[in-house]
């Protein structure tokens, strides 16, 4: 019997081949859409699972509000990881990871700038999963100055030799670090990447193992079985008021005794390692983070998409209720039972699904490497197809083919032969109230993602194209200027005098990089009234190559030797300040060590500008001369024009003063740019659903047009037969289409204003809202809607009106 039936459903799939490819394609882009979207929301929910005991591992952070130094970081102090493991039972085990910046790795000839080099506890290997293909997990990083090479670093200074037990050597002097492990490369779906991991016992009493108030280091532990997270950040907790709060009192030369009666508060805050990318919050981040709720709105907007391609089906297929109808009558009459018809109908759709999803495999095998290059990102089909990925896809199929084919079934099922036979063409039309319903849903979806789109790619280009109160163009950045050591400042002066260099100057760091903060407090008031600020080392020069602006005061100067104990401030410090009268004034740096406290006289006043992303706001900031050469980046203003020709010139005169340290530089524009790829990601993922959802938009009108036109042809003809033009058939025709899409457009934008405004409220800096992106995306749909009609509406209403009356 069921051979019969999938006959019987192929026949009747191959006799209306343009209404059947219509379908099978319609459910093929659907599918495939959602395949990819699963693919990312898979790609983007499987960060680091891969670890043994990701169920148990958690990261510990900080945050609440001590004096004026406010805490949500994701970095702990020193003394934590030991405390947690020897004075809260829930804890397993633990690890300590820091990041240090750039290290100049050298083996013979062979040189590199390693940004991606981390120092972990002897620990690493035991906590984290991270494979090693040679080397003991407990002694691996055990003994200072050991470290552990990912198999491409391996590759890479040492070729395919084995690298255990060989040095590489670290900086340009003569500390040597012991390679004592090979391990395999970091998988990308991990939150942290790294190429190299040193032993941190290497810093020994650098890492002020008795502060708890530096923090600078990752910390991480693993709970035992049976302890939950609630009962571990309770337990953890004990540690504030026993370790904490005493040292932050100290540090403060605040009282213990009358601390009590403070609205100071400080928390630990523990996260699986599992939420770390998907639902972080916290500042200094290892790398950035992604964002649980575009997780969330792409897979609801995937599902939409599928159920409107399932819509569509349905559509379509009742669409031809009366060229169907006298089939199934003589079916009824011939003796077939409703429900041998019913399952006649299913089998038909699950087949349509079967080749729609061989198809949509088709079509995603096709457009993935097109998506990976668009997205920035590496999405392989071969994650689906599994044994769980296969069952999900056969799943997938049945409950298409039920859900699309039940209704279809139910309604040619329900046909009474005699009444169809008598009059088959308007008894079982049906009302199009449902129908319409279902096409407005479309428009409603395509014109909100359409506006999405609009408005989140109009985010991202305000994000690289904001003034950011200093100029980004032509600015080039070169790392490691320390290497240079003594001889910086004749590099300065020799490159200074080529044709394409505008300005010079070095810095500690630069825009959109990491700013330490530090507590300041006016001399003379009191220690309790500190303000965490920004601090930034810089040579002269400074304001000129990045264009600041003097507000009061002046910046500063060679020809004042006193300018090397004295600092510039940006308005929102002197803000913070009082605002007036602060030239001349010395501001106490205060630090964790005593002797490193220092007093600086405020000089000058310079006009707020956008050194951090622009999520965040303008926060205070002090900039003081740098002592010496330290790490950072060297700042290098070209003319407006061609580079390459500066860019050689620099490279040239660099390698003439060192050989030790390569020359890496980049433009800071781009490098601005970069540090807003999530949100381009999210606008494209948003324009590819654009272009899906449109598509399924104009299947359904063509659909309802379609069933309007079977439905309508009497009426069609009586209309032409007494007089009425073309023209005005059309154009009535279309007027059901427009009224359509204006109480579509309407709900969408109602709906679109409080999600755009929700997610816009995370940007200090961004765009306001106009007519623009609303109006645009409208126009566009209506366009594509009357394009999608026209062709329908132009052939009915030319049509012989003769054939229609005469068959009445």
């Amino acid at each position: 019997m069921f051979a019969s039936f999938f006959k019987v459903a192929f026949r009747i799939l191959v006799r209306d081949k343009l209404n059947t490819l219509i379908n099978i394609f319609g459910l093929a882009i659907g599918l495939a859409f959602s395949i990819i979207i699963f693919l990312y929301v898979y790609n983007e929910t499987s960060y680091d699972r891969f670890h043994k005991d990701a169920d148990r591992i958690y990261r510990v952070g900080i945050r609440g509000e001590i004096s004026d130094n406010r805490f949500n970081h994701a970095v702990t102090p020193a003394p934590l990881a030991e405390a947690l493991k020897n004075e809260i039972p829930g804890v397993e085990n633990s690890v300590r990871i820091a990041r240090f910046g750039a290290w100049l790795v050298r083996r013979g000839d062979i040189g590199h700038n390693e940004d991606n080099i981390i120092f972990a506890d002897r620990s690493f290997f035991s906590v984290f999963s991270f494979p090693l293909l040679s080397g003991n997990p407990e002694d691996v990083l055990s003994k200072p100055n050991s470290i552990v090479l990912s198999r491409s670093e391996a590759l890479t200074y040492f070729g395919n030799a084995d690298p255990v037990g060989k040095l590489l050597r670290i900086e340009n002097d003569s500390t040597y670090y012991n390679v004592t492990g090979v391990m395999e490369d970091v998988p990308e779906n991990s939150h942290m990447h790294f190429d190299m991991v040193g032993s941190l016992t290497t810093f020994g009493k650098m890492l002020h193992d008795d502060r708890w108030v530096i923090n600078y280091l990752y910390t991480y532990f693993t709970a035992r079985p049976g302890f939950t997270r609630d009962t571990l950040s309770s337990a953890i907790q004990a540690l504030i008021p026993k370790y904490v709060l005493p040292d932050y009192h100290k540090f403060l030369g605040i009282n213990p005794q009358t601390a009590g009666g403070r609205d100071d508060n400080y928390n630990f805050i523990i996260q699986p390692i599992t939420d770390i990318h998907l639902r972080s919050t916290f500042t200094a981040e290892y790398e950035p983070v992604g964002n649980i709720l575009y997780v969330y709105l792409f897979t609801a907007l995937a599902i939409i998409i599928l159920v409107l391609s399932c819509i569509n089906f349905i559509s379509l297929t009742t669409a031809r209720s009366a060229d169907r109808a006298r089939e199934v009558s003589i079916r009824k009459i011939a003796g077939s039972e409703k429900n041998i018809l019913i399952r006649q109908f299913l089998i038909e759709s699950s087949v349509l699904a079967f080749l729609s999803m061989l198809l949509a495999l088709f079509i995603t095998e096709l457009c993935l490497p097109a998506f990976n290059r668009y997205m920035g990102l590496d999405l392989r089909l071969s994650q689906l197809l599994n044994s769980s990925g296969v069952v999900l896809m056969i799943g997938l199929i049945l409950i298409i083919g039920l859900f699309s084919g039940l209704y279809p079934a139910l309604h040619f099922s329900s046909f009474e032969p005699l009444d169809v036979l008598q009059n088959h063409r308007r008894k079982y039309s049906g009302r199009t109230y449902f129908r319409s319903g279902l096409v407005l849903f479309q428009l409603f979806i395509s014109i909100g993602v359409i506006t999405m789109a609009g408005i989140v790619m109009g985010q991202y280009k305000y994000l690289i194209h904001k003034d950011l109160g200093f100029d980004k163009e032509n600015l080039l950045i070169i790392r490691r200027p320390d290497g240079l050591k003594n001889q910086l400042e004749e590099y300065k002066k020799q490159i200074s005098r080529y044709p394409g260099v505008f300005s010079v100057t070095n810095s500690t760091s630069i825009p959109g990089s990491i700013f330490p903060r530090i507590p300041y407090f006016l001399e003379g008031s009191s220690v309790t009234r500190n303000y965490s600020a920004s601090h930034i080392f810089i040579s002269y020069g400074f304001d000129s190559t990045y264009q600041l602006s003097v507000t009061s005061g002046r910046f500063f100067e060679r020809s004042q030797p006193g300018d090397s104990s004295s600092c510039v401030i940006n308005e929102s410090m002197a803000n913070r300040l009082g605002g007036q009268d602060l030239i001349g004034k010395n501001l106490v740096q205060l630090a964790a060590v005593p002797s490193k406290k220092h007093i600086y006289r405020i000089i000058g006043v310079v006009k707020d500008f956008n050194f951090e992303v622009l999520e965040n706001p303008v926060t205070p900031m002090v900039m003081v001369l740098m002592p010496g050469n330290l790490e950072g980046y060297l700042s290098v203003r070209l003319h407006a024009g061609d580079p390459d020709p500066a860019i050689q010139d620099l490279k040239s005169s660099w390698e003439k003063y060192t050989t030790a340290y390569p020359f890496v530089s980049f433009f800071l524009d781009r490098d601005l740019q970069n540090r807003y790829n999530r949100v381009r990601e999210t606008g494209r993922i948003f324009s590819v659903l654009s272009i899906v959802a449109m598509l399924i938009a104009c299947l359904g009108l063509f659909g309802l047009v379609s069933y309007a036109y079977r439905r309508r042809g009497f009426e069609m003809g009586v209309r032409k037969a007494m007089g009425a033009d073309p023209g005005t058939i059309i154009l009535f025709e279309v007027r059901n289409i427009v009224l359509l899409l204006l109480v579509s457009s309407i709900l969408a934008w109602i709906g679109v204003y409080f999600l755009i405004d929700a997610w816009l409220a995370g940007y200090a800096h961004k765009i306001s809202l106009n007519a623009y992106y609303f109006f645009v995306p409208f126009m566009a749909v209506l366009l594509i809607s009357l394009f999608t009609v026209y062709y329908q509406a132009h052939v009915a209403a030319h049509s012989n009106p003769a054939p229609a009356l005469k068959y009445e």
